[in-house]
């Protein structure tokens, strides 16, 4: 926290924007390989800023109990989406990387799949947190 205002709602917006769009990437390299690289390294860096908001987010979980009146269930799903999505997408790190080098689309299209997956469960991630948030 700073100054009394957490920085989890402050640091969820860059993974949310850089897992997406490194979904998109994927998507567009199968056409164009020249993207697999750009598709890698936004991987790479949504994955560190999913981490840092992770982790800050255990400091917000009393001020959205005390402040939003969030209950602990909602807190713990929010949660527990947010840590699946996060693992999906380190999979679909793994899987590029993997096959980065290789000329095959195989790893593409894997990576693809389990980021698409990783997509939906940071989506309902996010739609818990707003529950907490605006409801």
């Amino acid at each position: 926290m700073i100054a009394g205002v957490p920085l989890h709602p402050l640091l969820v917006h860059a993974p949310i924007g850089l897992l997406l769009f490194a979904t998109l990437l994927l998507l567009f390299s199968l056409k164009w390989v020249q993207l697999k690289l750009f598709a890698l390294i936004t991987l790479f860096v949504g994955l560190l800023a999913g981490v840092a908001a992770y982790l800050s987010g255990d400091e917000t979980k009393d001020y959205a109990r005390s402040t939003l009146n969030a209950s602990h269930a909602a807190i713990e799903n929010h949660e527990s989406f947010a840590l699946f999505s996060l693992i999906a997408f380190g999979i679909a790190f793994v899987l590029l990387l993997l096959g980065y080098r290789s000329n095959k689309k195989l790893m593409v299209i894997l990576s693809l799949v389990v980021a698409v997956i990783g997509s939906g469960l940071l989506a309902y991630a996010g739609h818990l947190g707003g529950q907490m948030v605006y409801k």
